[in-house]
């Protein structure tokens, strides 16, 4: 417990708590456009090729939706992970500046 609210008390520390929520929307926006990006490809074939019968082309429309809500997701918990590893990263980098700095 004392080693959390040493690193909380790390010069820094607060700027880097405070940025850390626009960091986690960009990076979530980053990784979503990325998978949508090639996320649809599969859906946008059966609603454009002719081999494809109208029952399978109403499950596609249906399914795009959906498959942006989970790819969304998806991005969320790896923008979730990837600012907590940033996190965890500046606090090291941080605190091993303060100990160098003590010394």
């Amino acid at each position: 417990m004392e080693e959390i609210e040493f690193l909380l008390s790390v010069p820094g520390m607060p700027l880097a708590l405070r940025l850390a929520p626009l960091v986690a929307v960009v990076v979530w926006i980053f990784i979503t456009v990325n998978l949508w990006r090639g996320g649809f490809t599969d859906l946008t074939e059966r609603l454009s090729r002719p081999r494809y019968a109208g029952p399978e082309r109403a499950r596609a429309v249906m399914m795009i939706p959906l498959r942006a809500l989970m790819l969304a997701g998806v991005a969320a918990f790896a923008a979730v992970m990837t600012v907590l590893g940033l996190l965890f990263n500046a606090a090291v980098i941080l605190n091993i500046i303060q100990a160098v700095r003590g010394l």
